[in-house]
């Protein structure tokens, strides 16, 4: 960057790189000083988890605790959400993973000789509301653990997945109050926060409203929207950057 500053049209390449990098939290800042923190942590460009006081919320994080195989592991988020008419919500998150051979031969970071066993082991951990009360959860070896905090509450599971394989994890669980009444209308709002230096995660969710209600308004714009004996609004996304 510095041999290459004078050339105009090379720095402002570098420099979108760079805010692209800084945008989709592969690269975060910390400074000394309080008031930079603070301006980075409105960017977004601090890599914090964001507090939960009256919304729904989500979080996946993986933890490598063997080789160096992530890159070349693809996951995948589906998110349900039951509002209930009292305002809370049961929701299930499933998390899926696809470890293929064809990506993984290209990729030196995967070898044998080098960075320990092929296989995938993963400690799992799935940020969402606080007080929420996980209901039930397939495919785990393990019971998953519970770590409640005073900001999440944290499930927590140590998953291994076998070189060429995939496999898919559900969690359930009830949230707290996570509708806001706004006049005589109610609001739900649910952040999906990226996990730092991942790859832009497919995502769907599906939001189910409680019988008799009906969807005023939208943002971002739904994928779909349809009525079986209640309405199910239908969204999907790419998590390159945290999303409401």
């Amino acid at each position: 960057w510095q041999d290459s500053i004078s050339n105009a049209e090379t720095n402002q390449r570098m420099l979108g790189v760079l805010l692209q990098a800084l945008q989709e939290k592969h690269i975060m800042l910390y400074f000394n000083d309080p008031s930079l923190n603070e301006s980075v942590q409105i960017l977004g460009w601090a890599g914090n988890q964001a507090v939960t006081p009256q919304h729904d919320y989500l979080m996946t994080a993986d933890a490598n605790l063997g080789n160096k195989s992530n890159r070349s592991i693809i996951r995948q988020l589906a998110a349900n959400v039951y509002i209930q008419p009292d305002g809370t919500a049961q929701n299930s998150v499933t998390v899926a993973y696809d470890y293929s051979r064809q990506t993984a031969e290209n990729d030196p970071a995967v070898d044998e000789a080098f960075h320990g066993p092929l296989d995938y082991q993963n400690l799992l951990q799935v940020f969402v509301p606080r007080a929420s009360v996980l209901t039930g959860w397939e495919n785990f070896d393990f019971d998953p653990i519970v770590d409640q905090t005073d900001t999440y509450t944290n499930f927590i599971a140590d998953i291994v997945l076998e070189y060429d394989s995939s496999q898919q994890y559900e969690f359930r669980y009830t949230t707290p109050l996570v509708v806001e009444p706004v006049g005589s209308y109610r609001s739900y709002s649910l952040l999906i926060q990226k996990q730092p230096g991942t790859r832009g995660d497919l995502v769907n969710v599906q939001v189910f409203l409680p019988p008799g209600a009906t969807l005023l308004d939208s943002s971002p714009e739904p994928t779909a929207s349809y009525t079986i004996d209640q309405t199910i609004i239908e969204y999907d996304l790419t998590l390159r950057t945290d999303q409401w």
